[in-house]
């Protein structure tokens, strides 16, 4: 997996490259810039190192996603806070306005 990762990385990195002519004393010049230029050598590294970190380290079960997506703070919860209204009686939520009210066109203030 992680073997295929990295040639998927190299095959999109070659694409995106601009595809120039080389030299034939190219191996030269190649060792000479690797000597000149470490700190472009270390953002590839960090970049790659990122992409390594954020790839998934094994198949998620059905069993794990099925408790994950089913916490109990993911669950519906239970209304409790409900009150009487003061002028028809029905219930409403706190601090809300009663709906039955409301509608018939009761003022409230």
């Amino acid at each position: 997996m992680a073997i295929t990762m990295h040639r998927l990385l190299q095959r999109a990195r070659a694409l995106l490259a601009p595809q120039t002519q080389t030299p034939l004393f190219a191996p030269a010049l190649l060792q000479n810039a690797a000597v000149a230029a470490p700190p472009a050598a270390s953002a590839d590294n960090s970049l790659f190192d990122a992409l390594w970190l954020a790839a998934p380290k094994s198949k998620v079960t059905p069993r794990v996603k099925r408790i994950r997506n089913n916490a109990l703070p993911k669950r519906l919860k239970n209304i409790v806070h409900f009150q009487d209204c003061t002028m028809c009686g029905q219930k409403k939520l706190r601090h809300r306005l009663c709906m039955s009210c409301f509608k018939k066109g009761k003022y409230f203030v």
